[in-house]
Order: C-alpha cells, then structure tokens, then sequence
C-alpha cells in the first residue's frame, strides 16, 4: 500500500510524457460539486480518446463532499490518498495537479421564515377552530437558515407528540432533495385556546342556585382548564357544590341539580306495578336532589325504603322486575 500511494504521489506531481498518455486529466484549482461525494470529473477536466475510460474516470468517487455551502482543501497528496482509496486504473495518464484544490459543495438557501411557516401551517391543520374559539399560535423563536444541496426541495413538517395547549408544541420540519433525506429542524409553538366560558359574576355560595344575576361569559385561557362550561344556559338552575369566588370559572364538577327534597320533610311515596300505582306517606330520611335515591320511611309500617327524587314532595319506589 505504501508503494501504491507513493507512485500515486508521484503520478500527481509529475506529469506523464504526452507520448505515453492516452488520457488527461487537468484537474482545476477551485471545484464545485452538487452531489454527497466528491467525483473527479466535478474537480477536473477528463480528455482522451477511449471514452469509455474517460466517463468511468469521471463518475470515480473520491470520498464524501463537504456540507452543502462548506469548502475543504485538497493537496495534491490527499487527492493522491482519494485515488488509491477509490481503485481506479491510472495507467498512461498524464495529470496536471495544482498545489491546492478548493472544493465547494453547491447549495441553495432555505429561509427560516419558510421553516417557520411549514411548521405554522402543520399546527395549524390540526387545531382548526370554530366560531366561538381563537387560537393563538405563536413561535418559540426563530428558525435558522439551511443550506441544503441542489435539487428538489420536499419539506414536510410533523408534530409527533400532538398539539399542546399546556405546554410547548414541538414541530419537527423534515428537509428531503430530489428524494434523499436531508435533515430535521425542530421548531417549538406556545399554541393557546381562547373561549367564552361561564364564570361566577359574585360570589357563589355552596348549594346557592346558580341564576342569570350570578355567573358572567368571559373570554380565557382554556389550556389548563378541564369541564369548563361555555353554555350558561345549562347552568342556570343549578346549584354550586362548593363555594365559587368572583371570577372563577364554573366547571361540570362544581354544580350539581339542587337539593329539592330537604330531610324531614313529609313526603308521598308511589309504588308503581305495572298500571297499578299504589300511594302512601312517608317521611324523607335525608335530602335528595331530582333523580336521586334517598331513603324514606313509610309513615303506616315505619319500614325504610330507597326511592328515586320525582320532585319536592313526592318519591318513587323502584321494583326491578325479573324472569
């Protein structure tokens, strides 16, 4: 191997008499290729007869390119290793070699705003919006420039992780020339959710009914927010399970129907079978809202039974009937 380079060397630095060259090959001082390798008929101009030998000296490989937009230099002792690496054959070559070769890796430019806005457009896509939502999406700085090799340019943007309202939003942007992928940018998203939600106008106290004075619609922030209600018509009626400061949006969690039974109270119990509906009073054991199973006891037997809340006065027995 040592041989090889050092006739390889030699070959480069001095030229072969014209009368033993088939081939030539003048290689330039400054070269531009387009390609991931470098080829020695992007560094140098091939002549000769044998055609056949010159296209095949023209797509030799020399080794990986420099970045698209980057440079390296070559000596004529480093060009001489590229050879010996490639294997080609060398013989009756004459070689015009110049102390350093420039080699530069053409590219074209793509703008961060272009990142930026395939990346905008992706997140976008997914978060549509209607009439009653706005949605901010708002970058997390800025994307950088990128040299990518000549060709087609395909980008394509993803968010592997979904779109988030509580936290960054990480986009990554996938660059592809002519096919062959380049490389990745990440870009991240402060992406925020807008809507009208019902909020507490005053104070609400606990079991307070819920009326058109006391709650409000207000534009917020529904990142964070979980159950929150946009609709103040489904709450009106209600009652607050819990006390609500001035201000707080109401969630499904903090309202439930009223109590509209309260304990003690004097009561009509229905037992119903088939057509027959039997009725006898009772008292309520505990309060109930409508639609709840709450224990009553019949006021003639003093036996205590669970009944369903029909209304402030009067409950139902169920019988489950079976085969």
């Amino acid at each position: 191997m040592a041989r090889i380079l050092v006739t390889l060397a030699a070959v480069l630095l001095l030229a072969v008499p014209a009368w033993a060259a088939g081939v030539t090959v003048a290689v330039n001082a400054e070269a531009t290729v387009s390609g991931p390798h470098i080829t020695l008929g992007e560094l140098a101009t091939i002549t000769g007869d044998d055609r056949e030998r010159v296209k095949a000296l023209s797509a030799l490989k020399l080794g990986a390119a420099p970045s698209p937009g980057h440079r390296l230099v070559l000596t004529g002792d480093t060009l001489g290793v590229r050879l010996a690496g490639a294997g080609g054959d060398y013989s009756d070559i004459t070689w015009q070699v110049p102390p350093a070769i420039t080699v530069t890796t053409a590219a074209q430019t793509i703008s961060g705003e272009r990142l930026l806005a395939a990346a905008t457009a992706a997140v976008q896509s997914l978060v549509g919006g209607d009439a009653d939502s706005e949605i901010s999406i708002v970058p997390v700085g800025t994307a950088p420039d990128v040299m990518a090799p000549l060709g087609r340019l395909d980008i394509q943007a993803e968010i592997p992780g979904g779109v988030r309202l509580n936290a960054p939003t990480a986009v990554v942007v996938a660059i592809s020339t002519d096919g062959r992928p380049f490389t990745t940018v990440s870009v991240r998203f402060n992406v925020r959710g807008y809507q009208q939600v019902v909020v507490a106008a005053r104070n609400i106290a606990a079991h307070e009914e819920i009326t058109a004075e006391n709650v409000r619609s207000e534009r917020r922030d529904i990142g964070k927010m979980a159950g929150y209600i946009t609709d103040i018509s489904k709450v009106i009626g209600l009652a607050a399970r819990r006390p609500v400061p001035a201000g707080t949006p109401l969630t499904e969690a903090a309202v439930d129907k009223p109590v509209v039974m309260k304990r003690g109270a004097a009561v009509t119990i229905l037992v119903k079978a088939g057509d027959l509906v039997v009725a006898a009073g009772g008292q309520a054991m505990q309060a109930g809202r409508e639609g709840e199973l709450i224990r009553v006891q019949n006021a003639a037997t003093k036996r205590i039974v669970s009944a369903r809340v029909v209304d402030a006065n009067t409950v139902q027995v169920i019988i489950y009937g079976g085969r």
